[in-house]
């Protein structure tokens, strides 16, 4: 399979841990403008991404769950500068633990309409009392109410900071391919608003893929 076409003045930025024995991660990408990033200079946002993530992802994980580390790749080019900061934060919501393909799903609204759904994260966050009183299925509103209040604070965090030569923005969705076919050009998307999702979700195909 041919490598991926360049994304121009985008940042992919992954976010990596362990919950026991199992191990997760979450992609994410932020626009940029001004300069292109060097090394030192995506080392140096990444030290205000691993400061949001410990905020408030910390305040949603279980105290089982480890955030263990950042990456950030620029795509502009496939000679793009990289970095990498390695952390150790784990969560603070004690109780017992889910299993590890559980999920709260964070929808990302865009403005644009395509078939299969929308963008979204899997973020490994909640317990077992987390969920809602009688239910298998939704998180306790109460839970829900607060990871919207915290991703919201997270993205609010990780934009708008000028790092010398590059100014990051925000998040965006990066699209590769339309209607199966893989783009000559890849469509980056505005994210207008998060939206927590009240239904506890799987990633259990998604666990194979980072060594689980």
């Amino acid at each position: 399979m041919p490598p991926l076409p360049p994304v121009a003045n985008v940042v992919k930025i992954i976010t990596s841990g362990t919950y026991h024995d199992a191990k997760w991660l979450n992609i994410f990408y932020v626009q940029y403008d001004s300069g292109t990033p060097t090394a030192a200079t995506l080392a140096s946002y990444l030290a205000v991404w691993a400061a949001a993530v410990d905020t408030a992802w910390g305040a949603e994980m279980s105290a089982d769950n480890e955030v263990t580390g950042h990456e950030a790749i620029d795509l502009s080019s496939d000679t793009g500068a990289t970095a990498s900061v390695v952390d150790s934060t784990f969560g603070v919501r004690a109780g017992d633990f889910m299993p590890a393909g559980v999920a709260l799903v964070m929808s990302h609204e865009i403005s644009r309409r395509y078939r299969g759904g929308h963008p979204r994260s899997y973020l490994p966050w909640g317990t077992a009392g987390t969920m809602a009183s009688g239910s298998t299925k939704d998180w306790d509103p109460a839970f829900l109410a607060d990871c919207q209040t915290k991703f919201d604070t997270f993205a609010s965090a990780i934009s708008g900071h000028l790092i010398l030569p590059t100014h990051f923005d925000s998040l965006v969705n990066v699209s590769y391919t339309s209607g199966g076919a893989r783009r000559v050009t890849p469509v980056v998307d505005g994210i207008t608003s998060h939206i927590a999702r009240p239904r506890i979700s799987s990633q259990r195909r998604r666990l194979g893929r980072v060594g689980g």
